[in-house]
Order: structure tokens, then sequence, then C-alpha cells
């Protein structure tokens, strides 16, 4: 008993300190002014996401009106990573070292925008469980007080398409969804398809935007996503 004892006072001591040494750092990694009045944007995705690099995009952009974030689920379903979005500045608890060692830097930024954006490597799919998904996220960011804004999927090249029975056609159908959902609840739409794909019947991703898989992009297609999200955006913020 005397041993569990101490392992509290240890515990309890070691999460003081912790405390007290993250409010410091906070104070001390502060955004400037010129940003900490900015709204701050998170996009849910996967390897796009990660390449696209949007936290630098308001330098790309000599943009300052927003702050861009980008957080990484490798799977259709981001249950989890929205539920930890929308708990922010606190954590959900991880016995893990990398968790531990995240009280030693600022708490994580509430967000005023949450992007919801899939990647084309989950499908074809089950489209019914994929809409269900999409609709429950959209109720619980809304439930925050939070901007939801959907995202359709990047589409495949032809070749890829011919790789891939089925992806094509079901990205072509769970685009034209989102579309349709994002219009019945007046949501923002982030309409990545459309900017990038080479005409409008077929719908495949223009050969000279990709990396070279037929999926990932390239630092074109990013340059011409970055005016995407900046003109999305702010639309979503005028029309509020």
């Amino acid at each position: 008993m005397d041993k569990m004892f101490t392992q509290f006072v240890l515990l309890a001591a070691l999460g003081l300190v912790t405390s007290s040494v993250q409010s410091e750092i906070m104070k001390q990694t502060a955004e400037p002014t010129t940003m900490a009045n900015s709204r701050r944007v998170v996009l849910l995705g996967a390897s796009i996401g990660q390449e696209w690099n949007l936290p630098e995009l308001p330098q790309r952009m000599n943009e300052r009106r927003y702050t861009f974030e980008a957080l990484q689920a490798w799977e259709y379903d981001k249950s989890e990573i929205v539920e930890e979005t929308l708990m922010r500045p606190a954590r959900k608890f991880r016995p893990t070292r990398s968790y531990l060692s995240g009280f030693f830097r600022p708490s994580p930024q509430p967000a005023d925008v949450i992007i919801l954006k899939e990647c084309s490597s989950y499908f074809p799919s089950d489209l019914h469980r994929n809409k269900e998904l999409i609709q429950h996220w959209v109720q619980e960011i809304r439930q925050k007080n939070i901007t939801a804004m959907l995202a359709t999927v990047v589409p495949v090249t032809r070749e890829r398409a011919q790789r891939n029975p089925g992806k094509q056609e079901g990205i072509r159908e769970f685009n034209d969804w989102v579309r349709e959902y994002a219009q019945q609840q007046g949501l923002p739409l982030l309409d990545l398809e459309r900017a990038l794909r080479a005409d409008n019947k077929e719908r495949y991703l223009r050969d000279e935007l990709t990396s070279g898989d037929g999926s990932h992009l390239n630092r074109k297609a990013y340059d011409i996503l970055d005016k995407l999200l900046i003109e999305s955006i702010s639309t979503q913020s005028a029309t509020r």
C-alpha cells in the first residue's frame, strides 16, 4: 500500500511539473499577433494532405488570414481523428512516450474549419457506409460550432483506372453524392476533382498533374490546389 501511495504522489508531482513546463513553453512559443487572430483550418486526410505541406501555404500565397494544418488517418474511417480534433485544446490520453513528450509542446489549437477529405486508395468501397460516416462526422463537427467543409476525392488517371477496375467509377459516384449532400446541408465544398480533372465526362486526373503513379500529385497540382483552397475558404467566410 505504501509503495502504491508513493507512486501516486510521484505521478501527481510529475503532472504538476509537466503542466508548469508546458505553460511556460506555450508563453515562449506563442504565435505572432499577425497569426494569432487567423482562422485555423484543419484538413483530415492522408497522403495528399501530407504532401501538400499546408502549414507553409500562408507563406506561399502571402495569405495571413488563415493558418493551415493537415492530419493523417490512413484509412477511410476517420472517426478517431475527428474526435481528437474536436477535443482541442485537450489531448486524448495514450500511455506512450510520444504522448508524454507532447506535454512539453504547446497544446493543439482548436479548429475553426475542419475539411473532411478522402483518398482514391479507398475506392471502390461501400458507398452506403461511406455516406453514413460523412454524415455522422458533419453532425459531430457542427455540434461543436465548427465549420465542416467537404472535399471531393482526387480522381486517378485513365491509365491508373485501367489497372484498378471500379476505382474511377466509385470515385465519381462518391463525388457526385458529396456535391449533392454539401448543397443540401449548406456545407462549403472543396472541389478537388473539378480543379484537377481532364474533362467533365470521364473526369480522370490530368496526366501532367500526377507524380508518376497516376494517383498522387506533383507540385503543379498543389499550386492549383493552393489557390482553390484560399478561394473556397474565403467564399465560405464571406457567407457566414
